[in-house]
Order: structure tokens, then C-alpha cells, then sequence
């Protein structure tokens, strides 16, 4: 096994759909639960914004446990090509890149990201591509902006950090001119319901439903949107099951 490609697929034929392993490079580490390492649940919700401090690698290990499916699935969704330019907005620590470079030979990854740990997490976890001139990795500034020359992307992705962008339809306008005329813009996010009732979600959490974030993507010139239904179990704190349900939201330029 010599690349992160070859390592990920095998572990990934090794765990099949058993969702409660995480996989690191040359290793497997079995989860009983995805309880987060944090009890206070505003503390909570401010790490899982922007990690950081002496807790920021558990929770990006924790946020890569839990939202793996969704990521998966987001990225299925897009249907990358050989030679595609991805552009992701939150891309934590950056352990399912390997998955991301399996669908086609010759992706090129731009990520940006808030929390300066996870970036250095991210770059960790994948010196290979960065190596290969395959990925970057970017820091997000605090306003909020991007900076990339117009018609630079074929996609872009982003999984549950809708959530905490203050102006979202600005941002929508930003990631539509950094995209190439046909070029496919992908969600993933919980039920808006289900994370209102979170108990970290009451500060600096903004849900939308399909219908606003519909109405803000067209508003910006997008076309063709469109909702992918999906539920998922997942462990709750005592081991308890929850049934999560998801979506990935999908739009053209």
C-alpha cells in the first residue's frame, strides 16, 4: 500500500458500513460512541464552528466520526471527473480527502478553513497530496471572504458549516463566480428541525429550510436545485440510538 488512495480503500473493505470506526492513515481505531469530548454544550457548539485549544483535535476527530456518511455522501453526489477543480469550505481535519480522490484521477482540492488546528491537522493528514501538488489548504480570513479568480472550480462541497456563515448569501454569490458556467455546487446539512433541537445549536447556529436556501441560491443565479433525502443512525451520549435525518442539497451555475 503506498499511497492515501490504497490505504482508504483497503480500510474501507475491511469495515464495510460499520460506521463506528475512523480511519487514520496505517491504523483503525475502533469508536464505542460519538460522544463529543466536551460536556458544556455552548462550549460545544463554539468548537464545533472553529476548533481549537488544548480539545481541537478530539473534536476533529469527533466531527469526522460523525458527519463521515454525510461527507460520503455529499461527495458521491457531485460526480467528479478526471481533472476537476473542488473547492470545500470547512473541511476540518481533512480525513476523508483520501475518499474525495478515489472518484477520479487527477482532482485538484482547494480547502478553506476557519480554525488555524485543523489546518494543521489537515496538512498532517495529508502530506501526500500536498506533496503531489494535489491539495491546498487555506485559511479562512474573518470577514468571511474568499479570494480565488472567477471560473477557478468545477464544484465545491461544504458539510454542516452552512450554519455558522453569517451573510450565507453572500457567500452563495462568491462560490457562484468562482464557478466554471455549469459547474455544480453541493450541501450537506442536517433536518433544520432536528438541529434546532440540539442542545448546542442555541448560540451562533442559523438554520435554513430547503425552500430559503433554494430561494438564496436562485436569487444568485444558480439553476436546477435540488434535495437528497437521507437517515442515518448514529450514537447518542448513554449509547442510545438516534435516528438523523440529512441532506444534500445540490445546484448548477
Amino acid at each position: 500500500i503506498k499511497t492515501q488512495e490504497k490505504e482508504y480503500i483497503f480500510l474501507n473493505d475491511f469495515i464495510g458500513k460499520r460506521r463506528n470506526y475512523i480511519f487514520f492513515p496505517y491504523l483503525c481505531i475502533l469508536f464505542n460512541d460519538m460522544n463529543p469530548p466536551i460536556t458544556d454544550y455552548l462550549a460545544l457548539g463554539r468548537q464545533l464552528r472553529c476548533p481549537e485549544g488544548t480539545l481541537a483535535q478530539e473534536i476533529g476527530d469527533y466531527l469526522f466520526v460523525s458527519n463521515r456518511n454525510m461527507i460520503e455522501k455529499t461527495i458521491d453526489t457531485l460526480a467528479l471527473a478526471q481533472d476537476d477543480h473542488v473547492l470545500e469550505i470547512g473541511f476540518g481535519n481533512g480525513k476523508h480527502l483520501p475518499y474525495l480522490f478515489c472518484k477520479a484521477k487527477d482532482i485538484h482540492y482547494t480547502g478553506v478553513e476557519l480554525s488555524a488546528e485543523m489546518i494543521r491537522q489537515a496538512k498532517a493528514n495529508n502530506n501526500v497530496f500536498i506533496r503531489q501538488k494535489r491539495a491546498v489548504f487555506l485559511k479562512e480570513n474573518t470577514k468571511e471572504t474568499l479570494s480565488f479568480l472567477p471560473s477557478s472550480f468545477h464544484a465545491y462541497f461544504s458539510v454542516n458549516t452552512y450554519y455558522f456563515i453569517n451573510d450565507l448569501k453572500r457567500h452563495f454569490q462568491q462560490v457562484y463566480s468562482y464557478l466554471i458556467q455549469g459547474g455544480k455546487l453541493c450541501l450537506g446539512y442536517i433536518d433544520k428541525a432536528f438541529g434546532e433541537r440540539m442542545p448546542f445549536t442555541k448560540e451562533g447556529f442559523a438554520f435554513y429550510s430547503h425552500k430559503e436556501l433554494e430561494d438564496m441560491l436562485l436569487s444568485v443565479g444558480f439553476t436546477n436545485f435540488r434535495v437528497h433525502s437521507f437517515t442515518e443512525d448514529i450514537a447518542g451520549r448513554g449509547n442510545r440510538n438516534i435516528t438523523r435525518p440529512f441532506y444534500v442539497a445540490m445546484a448548477n451555475k
